[in-house]
């Protein structure tokens, strides 16, 4: 029996259908609301320093949870 062809398409259309059922199931998004200036404020920081938003506060949230933040108390 001959198996049929994938295309390349169809092969990273079911990866992403993957990741995303994945990411569904198992990631979460954090979220706050904030004045739009200090939204822009924030987001000129974190340009300057090289980097996003979400990277910044990813890495806040994770240092609490790996106790290495000292606001952690």
């Amino acid at each position: 029996m001959a198996r049929k062809r994938v295309s390349e398409a169809q092969k990273k259309e079911v990866h992403r259908r993957n990741n995303v059922k994945w990411d569904r199931e198992n990631m979460r998004s954090l979220t706050c609301r904030i004045k739009a200036e200090d939204a822009a404020v924030f987001k000129e920081y974190c340009a300057a320093a090289g980097t996003t938003p979400g990277r910044v506060l990813k890495d806040y949230v994770m240092g609490i949870i790996d106790g290495r933040t000292a606001d952690a108390d």
